[in-house]
């Protein structure tokens, strides 16, 4: 696996990871679908959760993958 798929594994996990646990912090019936009448905040949490991603993959200190890997 190529460091691009691992990435691309990783915010997926990181994000689906995010919106589960504020679906089940909220109470939410994490299999009922239907009874999610406001998803904007679980996209909010699962976009917060990506920004780790991001600011890893930009910091020049981090050698496991972005900027600072070779």
């Amino acid at each position: 696996m190529n460091k691009i798929t691992a990435q691309v594994e990783t915010v997926l996990k990181v994000f689906l990871a995010a919106v589960v646990g504020m679906a089940i912090a909220n109470g939410a019936n994490v299999l009922g679908f239907s009874h999610w009448s406001d998803w904007r905040p679980y996209v909010a949490a699962g976009v917060a959760a990506v920004l780790v991603w991001a600011y890893n993959f930009l910091n020049p200190a981090n050698t496991a993958y972005g900027v600072g890997s070779k």
